[in-house]
């Protein structure tokens, strides 16, 4: 399917931050979240919450089975990785 792209949902109140559509190949973000209104007041500050949201649907969506210590390993790696990259 290659990598995902995002969209945004409006749903204020509700806990979720994000969550993967498999049919869409979407992350669905919620724009509502008190974090991601929080995150939207600067640029970079709103690419870093995304990125991180980006690397944890990845990793619940590419290592399904692993243990949460060895999940969050994962998590770690990859918004480090992409964190470098982003610069």
């Amino acid at each position: 399917h290659g990598l995902p792209g995002y969209t945004l949902e409006h749903a204020p109140g509700k806990l979720w931050r994000s969550r993967y559509d498999a049919e869409r190949n979407l992350i669905v973000v919620n724009s509502g979240h008190r974090d991601f209104i929080w995150a939207a007041r600067g640029k970079t500050l709103k690419l870093r919450y995304l990125s991180r949201l980006y690397a944890k649907e990845m990793v619940q969506k590419n290592f399904p089975v692993l243990p949460a210590d060895q999940l969050l390993e994962r998590l770690i790696e990859l918004s480090l990785y992409t964190e470098e990259n982003l610069r």
